[in-house]
């Protein structure tokens, strides 16, 4: 019995350990903050984190790594809200090796033409 509660101890930390991280944010240059202007490619309504796909005006493409669909959907963003052409106003920290794969972690998203953003406060 003190075996098997021993492994389920086990197990429960190491199950902990590996949630915990996946939402680390070591990967991201938490202490900079990047504005991105572009035209909206592709949104992404994927788990465990959307993407949002953005060129900007020198055909630069940027990634920003966003909440999974369920948040987003209890906080009143749905798969349709963004669509393809928007011209959209993100910022996000950039991933430490940024140079090579452009992706950046969401901090917030705004869409001119209507005034709509996220978060909305």
């Amino acid at each position: 019995m003190r075996h098997a509660l021993f492994t389920l101890f086990i197990a429960a930390v190491a199950a902990g350990r590996s949630l915990s991280a996946h939402h680390s944010y070591s990967a991201y240059d938490t202490d900079r903050i990047m504005h991105v202007e572009g035209v909206l490619e592709e949104f992404a309504w994927v788990a465990p984190h959307s993407l949002i796909k953005v060129k900007d005006e020198d055909g630069r493409l940027y990634v920003f790594e966003w909440q999974a669909p369920g948040p987003l959907q209890r906080r009143g963003v749905q798969q349709d809200t963004l669509k393809k052409g928007d011209r959209l106003v993100l910022t996000g920290n950039p991933h430490r090796g940024f140079d090579e794969n452009r992706i950046l972690n969401f901090k917030s998203v705004r869409r001119p033409a209507d005034g709509w953003k996220f978060p909305n406060w």
